[in-house]
């Protein structure tokens, strides 16, 4: 299996967009073109799959300009692969209307029931679990690690004298004991 050259360029589009998030203006097509160092008419094509996936935002206008469709932590390296190259199929027997297992027998046969196991539980878990914001590096070349775990964190609860966290996908982070305003103020 081979990522084509779209992918790539798909997944840099969004790298620039997530790292210049902060600026107030939408980018333009020509400067991000220039950035991710791809031809103008190449990234007008990859930006009509993205925007056709909601990946990425048009900005109509005289200030208008290109941005994320939804925080790059919410956008998966799968979601790109979907948008770009369409369902993966390692093999083609994997299609539903092609009959043409080389063994001649689809749904016993062990050859498709091994590249299926590492299709769905090798290759797209992986992309599902890579967002694009994990990919990003910050200006000094540090990953943004910290940032990412920022923007994941979607509620504080306290509990029963407990602080809960939890992530975007509402799973628990961990729990730890929060000491009271009394003692807070007592020790600063």
């Amino acid at each position: 299996m081979r990522l084509q050259i779209s992918t790539d360029y798909a997944v840099r589009i969004l790298l620039y967009l997530h790292e210049n998030r902060h600026e107030a203006e939408p980018h333009t097509a020509m400067n991000i073109s220039r950035a991710t160092r791809m031809t103008y008419p190449f990234f007008i094509k990859i930006v009509k799959l993205l925007r056709k996936k909601e990946l990425v935002k048009t900005v109509q206008g005289r200030n208008g300009g290109h941005k994320l469709g939804r925080p790059a932590h919410e956008i998966s390296f799968y979601d790109v692969f979907l948008a770009i190259e369409g369902e993966m199929q390692i093999n083609r027997c994997f299609k539903p209307e092609d009959e043409s297992c080389t063994n001649g027998r689809k749904e016993d046969c062990e050859v498709h029931k091994f590249l299926r196991h590492i299709q769905e539980n090798v290759l797209v878990k992986s992309m599902q679990e890579k967002m694009i914001s994990e990919l990003a590096y910050s200006a000094e070349g540090e990953s943004e690690k910290e940032l990412i775990l920022q923007e994941r964190i979607a509620a504080l609860e306290l509990e029963n004298g407990l602080l809960k966290l939890r992530d975007r996908h509402n799973q628990r982070l961990y729990l730890t004991p929060v000491a009271s305003c009394d003692s807070a103020e007592q020790t600063a």
